[in-house]
């Protein structure tokens, strides 16, 4: 299996904090990556390949796109690394481990992982809670007035590359909203970005996300059911010994 960040413009990432948003719960870190993207005009400078992924690509204002992205803020020390798509349990180490080779090389200074977690409790109000590399970032953290997750499990992409990095003793912290299971919840990720804000001083206004949460939730619900799809058909196709060109 073949996974690597491969960088498509010359830029300069030293000193940068990374987000990392890849679906999950409620595709909290999606939502909220991909709408930091929008709000602060960022740059894509490249791009995840790996052959572990599903065959398709992203379109977006009518331009193809590689569903896996780092972008780079024009106006700030922020980068954002975001998929729109679920990644293969089996590819999950090998990208993680392809992240954190990237983010050394290239001398960014910190992690900040966006993601959703499930909650128990029925009222609207959701809490935010946090995840820490080493002592430094705990301490960070309890600052900001986030509570830390003492007792648990947390998964996915974000979940191995936060244990990586603190193996590691590098910088990183999961900021998690409470959120709902089933269904993308772009309501949690408003909530994620404003504390984000606090967290780590990267300024989004989220009254776009607020209005246009219902729509937001039928267009994302409608490309991960296209994703599903895409699998199926080509494994399908596969199979019988014939790949689709056109989806």
């Amino acid at each position: 299996m073949e996974v690597k960040i491969i960088l498509d413009k010359k830029a300069e990432l030293k000193d940068h904090v990374l987000v990392e948003g890849f679906p999950g719960i409620g595709l909290v870190g999606t939502i909220a990556a991909g709408y930091l993207v929008e709000k602060r005009k960022m740059i894509p400078i490249g791009h995840i390949y790996s052959d572990a992924f599903p065959p398709m690509t992203s379109i977006h204002n009518g331009r193809p796109y590689f569903p896996a992205r780092i972008y780079k803020d024009p106006n700030a020390n922020f980068c954002v690394l975001m998929a729109e798509f679920v990644v293969p349990s089996n590819a999950v180490h090998m990208i993680s481990n392809e992240i954190l080779r990237f983010i050394k090389d290239q001398k960014i200074r910190q992690v900040v992982s966006l993601a959703g977690m499930t909650s128990a409790k029925e009222d609207e109000k959701r809490g935010i809670y946090g995840i820490a590399s080493n002592d430094e970032m705990a301490a960070y953290l309890k600052l900001k007035k986030v509570p830390l997750i003492n007792e648990g499990v947390t998964t996915g992409v974000s979940g191995v590359l936060i244990a990586q990095c603190a193996v590691e003793n590098f910088p990183a912290m999961s900021l998690l909203v409470e959120s709902k299971s089933g269904e993308p919840d772009p309501r949690a990720a408003s909530d994620l970005l404003k504390k984000l804000e606090n967290v780590i001083g990267l300024k989004v206004d989220t009254a776009d996300l607020l209005s246009e949460a219902g729509r937001i939730e039928a267009q994302m619900g409608k490309m991960m059911e296209q994703v599903k799809k895409g699998k199926r058909v080509y494994a399908r196709s596969e199979k019988a010994g014939e790949v689709p060109m056109y989806q």
